[in-house]
């Protein structure tokens, strides 16, 4: 199995021409379908990504992906660091993605969050990286797990980072299906609903504060992922008013 992606890019640079966080979502739906069941599903089995990661065409480009999730991982300073991507010389046509089991401990959200980010790296960057074969390996650092929803700590935004944190959201969370589950999950609590047009009901942010933390806590665990970074997709989708 191939997992096919394409998104408009530079073909001198290979790399993505600029995208809406919209048009990220969407190609994130669709790889997710690639591999995932017909029916819905919430939370994304990691081992089966990966097993259908293992091979990916990105704008008609061939990528094989190794993964290490057993690797003591740092950054250019020496500090631990939960993930990277990078492009060896000495592999062609391969991109080497490592996760930290130290710094990631026990926490099965937290891994599921750094895997689906490198992959986001591997499909919008690989190309790019897999270009400059004849210069030194290149790699592209996860240092924490605020960098999933502070990507940028200059002023300048962090395209790659951008990119990859929109697609990790688009894959673990759709919007589609997390406004269906918090929808249901808000009548459940009796937390109040407002019509948003177009968009059907969103959730009232000045609700009870305590029925909210209980909705992140449950949509949280039926994702996969951790409570902040439900309550962080709420907002990017703007499903909360």
């Amino acid at each position: 199995m191939t997992l096919k992606v394409s998104y408009p890019f530079d073909r001198r640079s290979m790399e993505p021409s600029p995208l809406k966080a919209r048009d990220i979502w969407d190609i994130a739906d669709g790889l997710r379908r690639q591999f995932l069941p017909r029916r819905p599903t919430l939370c994304v089995d990691m081992d089966r990504l990966i097993r259908a990661a293992r091979k990916i065409c990105v704008n008609g480009v061939e990528i094989v992906t190794h993964w290490d999730l057993n690797r003591s991982v740092s950054d250019g300073k020496g500090h631990e660091a939960l993930g990277v991507t990078e492009a060896d010389p000495a592999l062609p046509g391969t991109l080497l993605i490592s996760l930290n089991p130290g710094l990631i401990a026990e926490r099965d959200y937290l891994r599921r969050s750094t895997l689906a980010h490198e992959l986001g790296h591997a499909l919008f960057d690989g190309p790019a990286m897999l270009r400059l074969a004849n210069r030194p390996a290149f790699a592209i650092v996860t240092t924490d797990e605020a960098h999933f929803t502070q990507p940028s700590r200059s002023r300048r935004k962090d395209w790659r980072e951008f990119r990859a944190n929109e697609f990790m959201g688009g894959l673990l969370a759709p919007r589609g299906l997390l406004h269906r589950e918090l929808v249901r999950r808000a009548i459940a609590l009796d937390l109040p609903l407002r019509d948003a047009g177009e968009d059907h009901p969103v959730l009232r942010a000045a609700a009870d504060p305590h029925r909210i933390e209980a909705l992140l806590l449950d949509l949280a665990e039926r994702f996969g992922v951790s409570a902040a970074f439900i309550e962080y997709r709420l907002h990017r989708y703007q499903l909360v008013r």
